[in-house]
């Protein structure tokens, strides 16, 4: 067996012999986390890219950050998504009270078949119905310190964040902000809905929140303002799948956000 071959099937050993730790841990946490911290880091999509992991990990030390919020997609598009997952899982497990991940559109089986999970795990069935076990677990949104909405995708109309389930989560892993009104079908799918700045404005409203933090697009700079700061997407996975974007993640300290790029 090649040597690269042999240390990804220790990696995935690795990762599955902490698979019913981490069940455990993320089944007591509920569809919705509320976090009340000083400070806090969020974190956009990964994608398998341990570098940029390691890059966020290093910041948040030298930050003196305790708490740190994941928007999920860490696996797929690139080809360390064993290591990303081992190395969130393992310090979730050893700080469960500041490290938080969030579920993504790509913590699924239907995208890991597709998107490069799959593969990297050696086509391995088995393994992948393990790990989606793990996905059905992971919370879906969180409020911080009830004025910011965080979640991968985005929302499904004006309703009460009461009202999300971990089994319901579809539409918040995948919809997209608008600049049309309402909500529209989505150039993903179908199923997905891209939001408008109303429906922005009618949850926000409905929630008694000040604003919305994403991830699931890849934008050039690593991150992008909508509706006069209402909603804020961020992207951390520099150079994704070779278009040469920026990175960058956001602190919040008090109620005022922070946007650091990656080469900061």
């Amino acid at each position: 067996m090649p040597l690269t071959s042999f240390r990804k099937e220790r990696t995935k050993e690795e990762l599955r012999l902490i698979l019913p730790e981490i069940n455990e841990v993320l089944e007591s946490e509920s569809a919705v986390l509320r976090i009340d911290p000083e400070s806090i880091m969020l974190i956009g999509d990964i994608h398998g890219n341990l570098e940029a992991l390691e890059f966020v990990m290093q910041k948040r030390e030298k930050l003196g950050c305790k708490k740190i919020l994941f928007l999920g997609d860490y696996v797929d598009r690139g080809m360390q998504g064993t290591e990303v997952l081992t190395k969130l899982f393992r310090v979730k497990l050893e700080d469960p009270e500041n490290v938080f991940l969030l579920r993504g559109n790509h913590e699924t089986i239907d995208m890991n078949f597709f998107y490069g999970f799959f593969e990297e795990i050696g086509f391995d069935r088995d393994f992948l119905l393990e790990i989606s076990r793990t996905y059905d677990r992971l919370p879906v949104a969180a409020v911080i310190s009830g004025h910011t909405f965080c979640v991968h995708g985005g929302i499904d109309g004006t309703g009460n964040i009461s009202s999300i389930t971990k089994e319901g989560a579809f539409p918040y892993l995948w919809n997209d902000p608008s600049e049309r009104p309402g909500l529209s079908i989505s150039s993903r799918g179908s199923t997905v809905r891209e939001f408008g700045p109303d429906i922005v404005e009618g949850f926000l409203d409905t929630n008694g929140l000040k604003r919305i933090v994403r991830g699931h697009t890849a934008i050039m700079t690593g991150y992008k303002w909508w509706f006069d700061g209402k909603l804020l997407s961020l992207f951390s996975c520099p150079d994704y799948v070779g278009l040469g974007n920026a990175a960058a993640f956001a602190l919040i300290e008090k109620e005022e956000i922070k946007i650091v790029a990656f080469e900061s």
